[in-house]
């Protein structure tokens, strides 16, 4: 089995188990050691993959006939093909190039897109777990929230249920920090996937189905930040000093929205930096993302990106005393969609508290 990044072969995998590199500049950024083992590449393909935690992700892998316990033969049966990146893995019998594999323009399909935002499954598909016989992004888009992916007119947008997307997209436009930004989705769209049953139950709890506009593409990857502490780990780096170097204003700016959006939710693989799969290397920070878990009640959150424990609050503050960010951006602002106005006043509280310094 080989690991390619698009038809670049990078890595040789044998059945004896050993690792052959063939391109280390190009490599995952978790896999970047010489030698590779066995135990790492499969921790690395099996990372890949979704986890249990996820909404509807049983129902994901009875329909497909995947293992629930295995991630490492989920990750093998869907060739690894994501839409964070461009790497995925071929078998030795295998003849398809990337050219008739890549998700970013191949046809995906709906049915499991209808069943990861619904966990409905009406329909069913001969050996759909036999590998080379998936074809979607659903088996690798990570996080727990249901979701799906979509394409219209030719490109690719993420729907989710998670009403909190709208108003953290509200916030962080205003104050000009780079953000993927999020819409509520059309009746019309929805009804391609979603039942009305559905629908009206989601909209019944005061939930919304939301989408973005996919920001990877074939030449620019995502690498988490997961995969980037794991590389730093290597060569005994500190990867939060070396995160911060990569684009400290964008950093800082981080614990500020993080602080505002009483944001429970950036663990390690909720944040990460854009590659240049042409080079290899890291070119910024990717833009934030997912904040369906924000707004929180609990006042004391620690931060999950900062290499000592400390509070949200006193993190921004911190970042704030260097940054001196613009937070005026704010004031015209009235409440946002999806937000009480209990929520709404302590973002304006906790944005009071970094005014003041």
């Amino acid at each position: 089995m080989q690991l390619l990044l698009k038809d670049r072969p990078l890595l040789t995998i044998h059945d004896n188990g050993t690792c052959e590199i063939i391109d280390f500049d190009h490599l995952p950024f978790a896999l970047r050691r010489d030698p590779v083992t066995f135990v790492e590449f499969i921790e690395w393909a099996s990372s890949r993959t979704l986890s249990m935690g996820r909404s509807y992700a049983k129902e994901i892998l009875n329909a497909l006939r995947l293992s629930q316990t295995n991630r490492y033969a989920v990750c093998r049966a869907c060739r690894g093909l994501s839409l964070e990146d461009s790497y995925w893995l071929r078998q030795e019998d295998d003849c398809q190039t990337w050219e008739t594999v890549n998700l970013f323009r191949n046809p995906l399909s709906l049915f499991i897109t209808e069943l990861s935002l619904s966990g409905r499954n009406i329909h069913y598909v001969k050996n759909a777990g036999e590998p080379g016989n998936i074809h979607t992004p659903e088996l690798t888009t990570l996080g727990a929230s249901a979701k799906g992916w979509v394409r219209r007119n030719g490109q690719l947008y993420l729907h989710k249920v998670g009403r909190y997307e709208i108003p953290a997209d509200q916030i962080l436009e205003a104050l000009s920090i780079p953000h993927i930004h999020y819409q509520v989705s059309s009746d019309e769209e929805i009804h391609s996937y979603l039942s009305q049953e559905r629908k009206e139950w989601i909209t019944g709890v005061g939930d919304a189905v939301v989408h973005s506009r996919l920001h990877t593409t074939e030449d620019t990857a995502m690498v988490t930040f997961e995969e980037f502490k794991i590389f730093c780990g290597f060569y005994g780096l500190n990867p939060y000093s070396e995160a911060a170097g990569i684009d400290r204003k964008f950093y800082l700016q981080m614990q500020i929205a993080d602080y505002l959006l009483n944001n429970n939710d950036r663990h390690e693989q909720n944040w990460g930096f854009l590659m240049d799969n042409q080079t290899g290397k890291l070119t910024g920070y990717f833009p934030l993302f997912d904040h369906d878990h924000a707004f929180c009640e609990n006042p004391r959150i620690y931060s999950q990106t900062t290499e000592t424990p400390v509070f949200l609050r006193d993190a921004a503050i911190e970042a704030q005393r260097e940054l001196h960010m613009d937070l005026s951006g704010l004031n015209n602002l009235e409440c946002p969609a999806y937000l009480t106005n209990n929520q709404w006043e302590q973002v304006l509280m906790r944005r009071e508290v970094l005014m003041r310094l």
